[in-house]
């Protein structure tokens, strides 16, 4: 089992376009221009105006953090423009015995926690005005044994948790949170840390204690998991994995090696899943990296060293490469745990085990952290684990 910190919508319409060319508005045009010509330029026209319309930006919502020692979650509302924290009234809420992981819905809905000592996963109700969380009805629900992690699927559908010997899996009640495991579930296979593609097509997981990496191709319509060709794979993973996370294109993974203090870096087939290390592949980092974050445009990624207190930065290249961003390593804490960029890329916030507390950063345009008034924020004991929600404005 991994070392934990105790040892570790606003609904976008879309606008009507125009069906048809009004034949009035062709009546008016010069005798001399050709009708085709007319017709194409008032084609392009509606052509750029529909083109001109796009989906608003999402922004932060609220920031929930796990905290491992105080068996809780602290909720906070974020001020979009300057990324500041405000405690939700009623925040923390309870928790079960050693929260190690936490996980949102697609939509911000519900949120779900990972209690390494109960053995179980908690699962709230998120009030979309104030952030507040109710506990859904049946939770928590049962895992395998220590589940270090958990995560939820693109399509918001279904919920997996990892634990020491496999992976419990579960559809979700897109109206009530509650979750009901999957035929078939636990899954066997080396789990710890799970993470779905942002396809929904793979899951893969990092296991701890015997070096390894897996994958798992996800069964759409019932969620049942079914082993990648030739997984686990052990080639270019290093010692003691941890920290996991796919790009938002989907083509790379990277892979938190604790003990090595490296990143490794794979390509995804697209097809059948299968994780192949990339040229260069490890990455230096900080020590003990134990939690990794790319940002929504997959031009950076973080990763929190909780060795060293600090937050490793890097560039993403087109192949998937990493370069360290100027001035990174970026001193932030003390125990730093978890980390996660918020939707609007501008936003960087870190758990903070000691103290427990949550450090909010602006990124640069160069995706160097820097941070905000008012940061660190607290949370309560030995927080481990955060996420970011995201509204549309």
């Amino acid at each position: 089992m991994p070392p934990t910190s105790h040892s570790k919508t606003q609904t976008y319409q879309e606008p009507k376009q125009v069906t048809g060319i009004q034949p009035a508005t062709l009546l008016r045009a010069p005798a001399r221009v050709p009708l085709h010509k007319a017709l194409w330029a008032l084609l392009l026209l509606i052509l750029g105006i529909a083109g001109c319309s796009s989906k608003p930006a999402p922004t932060p919502a609220f920031v929930y953090a796990a905290n491992n020692g105080s068996n809780n979650v602290s909720a906070f509302s974020v001020t979009s423009s300057s990324g500041a924290l405000t405690a939700v009234s009623g925040s923390p809420f309870a928790a079960g015995t050693a929260p190690t992981a936490i996980a949102a819905d697609p939509r911000g809905k519900f949120v779900y926690v990972a209690n390494v000592l109960s053995n179980n996963v908690s699962a709230y109700l998120v009030n979309s005005m104030s952030g507040t969380l109710t506990t859904v009805p049946g939770s928590p629900f049962s895992t395998g044994l220590a589940p270090t992690s958990v995560t939820v699927h693109p399509s918001g559908k279904f919920v997996y948790a990892g634990f020491a010997g496999g992976i419990s899996a579960y559809t979700l009640d897109t109206s009530t949170g509650a979750l009901t495991p999957i035929a078939g579930s636990p899954f066997t296979g080396g789990a710890g840390i799970v993470i779905v593609d942002p396809s929904g097509r793979f899951l893969f997981s990092a296991d701890f204690n015997i070096n390894k990496l897996s994958a798992f191709a996800i069964n759409s319509q019932s969620g049942a998991l079914t082993a990648v060709s030739g997984s686990p794979f052990t080639a270019g993973v290093g010692k003691n994995p941890l920290g996991l996370v796919v790009d938002p294109s989907g083509h790379f993974l990277y892979l938190g090696n604790t003990a090595d203090g490296t990143i490794s870096a794979f390509s995804i087939d697209q097809v059948n899943g299968t994780p192949t290390p990339l040229a260069g592949s490890p990455f230096a980092t900080g020590s003990d990296p134990r939690s990794l974050s790319v940002d929504p445009k997959g031009s950076f990624l973080f990763a929190g060293t909780f060795g060293d207190g600090k937050v490793s930065g890097y560039t993403i290249s087109a192949s998937g490469g990493l370069t360290p961003i100027s001035g990174s390593p970026f001193a932030v804490g003390t125990g730093i745990l978890g980390v996660a960029v918020d939707p609007s890329a501008k936003f960087l916030y870190v758990a903070d085990n000691s103290p427990g507390s949550v450090r909010a950063l602006s990124l640069g345009a160069n995706g160097a952290p820097t941070a905000i008034a008012g940061s660190p924020f607290a949370a309560g004991s030995g927080t481990e684990a955060i996420v970011v929600t995201a509204k549309i404005q």
